[in-house]
């Protein structure tokens, strides 16, 4: 009888776990199958081997496969045929992807030479013309499982350790700026030692929390220094943006209402950005004179890695927030990433207080373009 009481016990916590997790599960199952059903394609698009969709910006999807040494690449349209307003037929690159991430109108790929040994590659694939760049980074060994990102000023994350060493969980991945001319060699950033170090000026709401993701902090028109070059308040609030802005439109807006007022933005390494987006976990700073007039958090709605824009990347976020929760790991989102995570209630909500849901989920997706 013991064993029988156990048996239903174990039943019971069972169905319960299942049902808790109905929801995720049809929301993920829902995100993925949106992409087109692979045995509906055309078989002269994708090689046999590691088929991926990815979403394409404007319209339609990109179809990633590789097969010997080769990776191919095939701009689809909304129906799943190839797009003949873009491309007239499918991009081979000469090497093997092993990772993938989406930035924007460009799709990046990683994976090791085939003709060059201990050379990791990295193609950027218009997803406009199908064109890909391709950049070399010699000598090294790579962990392409985890890690690999791009922002929108082509700063790329990969686990990389120099050749002859094997990375391990521990190791962490390296950034490197793209070059934008075809089969160039890159070499990885050097650190910044102020980002591992706390600041005595500028508050910890505007840095990443303990597991965030990296925000975007560099960019051709950002420009190093030691420490924030303005007073700040000891404590920032976040301000909700209800969508993406970039440093030039805020400045406008700020200029109608108070001519006397400049815009300053900082990334949560300080430096300090001149143009472009404005992203989650950035400090906005308007100024009077030389005279900090006010500061606060940017928080972009589904903007969780900081780059100013929606992307595919941000669902993973989301799907590993879910998946560490869980299992009870620690959650990768917090502060204001968290908070940009937050989209499904209805206008003028208090979010503050309440945890993610499967509908944030599904909003954020349907903000990617």
């Amino acid at each position: 009888m013991g064993d029988r009481r156990k048996k239903r016990l174990m039943l019971c916590i069972i169905c319960v776990c299942a049902a808790a997790l109905m929801p995720m599960i049809a929301a993920l199952s829902c995100y993925a199958e949106d992409y087109p059903d692979i045995s509906t394609i055309d078989s002269d698009l994708y090689y046999p081997d590691n088929q991926r969709f990815f979403r394409r910006p404007e319209t339609g999807f990109v179809l990633i496969s590789s097969y010997a040494s080769s990776t191919r690449a095939a701009l689809l349209d909304s129906n799943g045929d190839l797009d003949y307003s873009s491309v007239r037929v499918p991009t081979t690159i000469k090497f093997v992807y092993e990772a993938a991430c989406l930035s924007g109108n460009y799709l990046y790929l990683a994976g090791m030479s085939p003709s060059v040994a201990n050379c990791a590659v990295i193609g950027r694939l218009d997803l406009n013309n199908g064109k890909c760049i391709v950049n070399n980074i010699l000598n090294v060994s790579c962990d392409f499982s985890r890690d690999f990102s791009a922002d929108a000023q082509g700063r790329v994350t990969l686990v990389t350790v120099p050749c002859g060493e094997q990375p391990d969980a521990g190791t962490p991945a390296s950034f490197f700026l793209f070059n934008g001319r075809n089969d160039e060699t890159i070499t990885a950033e050097p650190p910044d030692p102020e980002s591992s170090s706390p600041s005595s000026e500028a508050p910890d709401s505007s840095a990443p929390q303990s597991g965030a993701p990296d925000p975007v902090s560099s960019s051709p028109s950002s420009s190093p220094s030691d420490e924030i070059p303005v007073s700040l308040p000891p404590v920032m609030e976040n301000y909700d943006f209800p969508g993406p802005v970039t440093l030039e439109a805020l400045q406008s807006e700020i200029a109608e209402i108070n001519p006397d007022q400049s815009l300053r933005v900082f990334t949560a390494d300080k430096k300090e950005i001149k143009s472009g987006n404005i992203g989650t976990g950035q400090t906005i700073v308007t100024m009077q004179g030389d005279k900090t007039a006010g500061a606060y958090i940017a928080v972009i709605p589904g903007d969780l890695d900081g780059s100013g824009t929606v992307t595919d990347y941000d669902c993973r976020l989301l799907y590993e927030y879910f998946t560490q929760t869980g299992a009870g790991d620690t959650p990768s989102l917090s502060g204001p990433y968290l908070e940009a995570a937050k989209i499904s209630d209805g206008s003028g909500a208090d979010r503050s207080g309440r945890s993610l849901q499967t509908g944030d989920l599904l909003k954020i997706k349907k903000l990617i373009k």
